[in-house]
């Protein structure tokens, strides 16, 4: 990651904690949740079938391009930075907005 991508103001892409609820139902194949926080914080609690791969550690490489990315954090500031990366590289990304807990806030399922 690059400096930019944490004092950037560019916006990146959102997508709010409803609509991805609805598309877990439908098109969880196509979608890889990408969990930027740390392996403790994502054993507590975690949306079923994400990634966990703390922010500093993303290795581009290692995600999938033919699907669609949605960065995960807690409140949606570490996400944004790989979100950023992740849109440079030519990936389709969206970042939860406001992070896990826009998720817990609707009481949504977590493992």
């Amino acid at each position: 990651m690059k400096i930019k991508d944490w004092l950037s103001f560019k916006p990146v892409p959102q997508i709010s904690a409803e609509t991805l609820h609805t598309q877990l139902k439908s098109e969880h194949r196509s979608l890889f949740l990408l969990d930027v926080r740390s392996h403790t914080e994502w054993k507590l609690s975690h949306i079923e079938a994400s990634h966990c791969i703390p922010v500093f550690n993303v290795n581009i490489s290692k995600i999938p391009k033919d699907k669609t990315i949605i960065c995960i954090c807690l409140t949606a500031h570490r996400s944004t930075p790989v979100a950023r990366e992740l849109l440079r590289h030519g990936y389709d990304v969206y970042e939860l907005s406001g992070g896990m807990r826009a998720w817990w806030q609707q009481n949504y399922p977590t493992l």
